[in-house]
């Protein structure tokens, strides 16, 4: 057992450390002590009792937090049509990529602890990335093989938490080298974390490392550095390190690890040709412990995650980061060009964005300092430290071509900067 582990266990066997939400899930009587807008709070609701009824999602969730209490819930829609069971933010969803930030956590922790190095070559931990080529050109050549030349520069952990590592993704096929990714997709095949970490490091990088943010795999080659660096299987270390501390029971990659079964997980729909929802028969659940994006949770248990952090890392009396290691993980360290187009007032921090103080001319997306991130099922979080404020939605759709607009995010956040009546 790690000192960590060690002090987090003598922690939770002294004490209560958790706020009282953690256990009732209850709201405050009146969410004007918290300084939001009971009326438009209120409009929280109205959105989604609509969105649900027109069938534009199956149901959601929605908490909003600030410091160490629960400011409103909303609820709205069905999480699973066959049975009737009602959409709540106790509604086992799969997070997608809401992972990728607690991978980032763990990490930030490893740091703390001296066991990784932000500047340190991906290779320490994982010898496969030693050999890593780039592409010469995204489409192969003649002979049907993509050219490729020795890295500039060497891929380095902070790459990987700002997804400038060079490595790809499951989202882009209009290149010979996107369809070698879809080909070696991690998500698909078999073997654990590590077989996989070494397929990928078989395929090209688009790109030197550092030279541009490119949406990719990087944060689940973070998973497997916590695993070699902390020495405990990735699942265990987040168990031991986040989730127990912060009474994450229902959070996990395998439902071994969680306190509710597969049966209880909501099911996936996906809109067909009319309009109508219907089951998703393929549901995306990884076998293995994906921190880019295979992670479990409902909303209540994600409220803390996030709640944490909102409050520089910490919630009641457990402390899972550093106050300047909350920071440094929310602060912006990319450029507008590494970036590229349509971020507006926004830049990246370690896997998630930060909004940034607008362009004139610019419309503001939030308030500077404001760290979010969501998922492909159209889960959406943000926190915003300035102010203490945590909002956490879920529910679950599959993408396909007839899903209707908005995202989550475009309907639950603008709602939620508009209940604060912060002056």
């Amino acid at each position: 057992m790690s000192f960590r582990s060690f002090a987090a266990a003598a922690l939770l066997a002294s004490v209560s450390p958790l706020p009282a939400f953690a256990q009732d899930l209850h709201p405050v009587e009146d969410p004007r002590a918290l300084v939001f807008d009971p009326a438009g709070l209120a409009a929280i609701d109205a959105a989604i009792e609509t969105l649900s009824a027109e069938h534009a999602r199956p149901g959601y969730a929605v908490i909003v937090t600030r410091g160490e209490d629960i400011a409103y819930v909303a609820e709205a829609g069905t999480a699973n049509f066959e049975t009737g069971e009602a959409f709540t933010i106790t509604t086992p969803v799969r997070i997608a990529s809401m992972s990728k930030p607690i991978t980032a956590v763990a990490i930030m922790q490893l740091v703390e602890d001296g066991l990784v190095e932000l500047e340190a070559p991906v290779s320490r931990y994982l010898p496969a990335f030693a050999d890593v080529e780039v592409a010469v050109s995204p489409m192969a050549g003649e002979d049907g093989q993509i050219a490729t030349r020795a890295p500039d520069t060497e891929m380095t952990v902070e790459h990987l938490l700002t997804h400038t590592s060079g490595l790809g993704y499951i989202f882009e096929g209009e290149t010979d080298l996107g369809q070698l990714y879809l080909n070696n997709s991690l998500y698909a095949g078999d073997g654990d974390l590590m077989a996989r970490m070494d397929q990928l490091a078989s395929l090209p990088l688009y790109t030197d490392p550092g030279e541009r943010w490119i949406y990719s795999y990087s944060i689940d080659v973070l998973g497997a550095i916590v695993q070699v660096a902390s020495g405990q299987p990735f699942e265990d270390y987040l168990e031991a390190e986040i989730f127990t501390p912060l009474g994450m029971e229902s959070t996990g990659f395998f439902f071994e690890d969680v306190d509710f079964s597969e049966e209880d997980l909501a099911p996936l729909y996906v809109h067909d040709e009319a309009g109508n929802l219907v089951l998703y028969p393929e549901a995306f659940m990884p076998d293995w412990a994906s921190g880019g994006g295979g992670l479990v949770s409902t909303a209540a248990d994600y409220a803390q995650f996030a709640m944490m952090l909102a409050n520089g890392g910490t919630l009641g009396d457990v402390q899972i980061l550093a106050p300047e290691t909350a920071r440094l993980m929310m602060s912006p360290h990319t450029t507008p060009e590494q970036l590229g187009d349509d971020w507006g007032a926004r830049l990246f921090a370690y896997a998630g964005d930060v909004v940034v103080p607008a362009a004139e001319g610019e419309t503001p997306r939030g308030i500077p300092g404001d760290y979010s991130w969501g998922g492909m099922f159209d889960t959406d979080f943000f926190v915003s430290p300035a102010t203490g404020v945590a909002v956490i939605t879920t529910t679950q759709i599959q993408p396909g071509p007839n899903r209707p607009e908005p995202r989550t995010s475009a309907v639950i956040r603008p709602l939620a900067y508009q209940a604060m009546a912060f002056d």
